[in-house]
């Protein structure tokens, strides 16, 4: 499976990881966050829909900000410091997420994935297996 350059986007509504979050109960907890950590909350939701499937396998956690920190303007974030784990092994991407103005949902997402993390970069940017 090759996932360097891959690029994925979505213009949708609602995305299907909303869906993941209010069938899982997690509403509750967002709502609770401030609108800026629940944006990034949300993107991060996204992001694991999006690059989870049945052929290549799920998504096991992602983060926008894992590497460096996301640029938030309005109700978009974008950045190229986000990390997602499949399979025991963690990729980088770099992204633009935008999300509705409660910040619950997004509506237009693009992860444009740029390599497999080496296992010896792990430790140095904080990355676990």
């Amino acid at each position: 499976m090759r996932l360097d350059g891959l690029i994925l986007s979505a213009l949708i509504s609602t995305l299907p990881a909303a869906a993941i979050a209010a069938d899982s109960g997690v509403d509750p907890s967002l709502k609770r966050l401030d609108p800026q950590t629940r944006l990034v909350q949300v993107c991060d939701l996204a992001v694991m829909d999006e690059t989870s499937s049945r052929k290549d396998g799920i998504t096991e956690r992602a983060f926008i900000d894992a590497l460096h920190r996301a640029h938030i303007e309005g109700d978009t974030a974008q950045g190229d410091g986000g990390a997602f784990r499949r399979k025991g092994e963690w990729y980088e991407f770099s992204y633009s997420c935008t999300v509705t103005p409660d910040h619950m949902r997004t509506t237009e997402l693009t992860v444009e994935v740029k390599r497999r993390v080496p296992h010896a970069e792990w430790a140095a940017k904080d990355l676990y297996p």
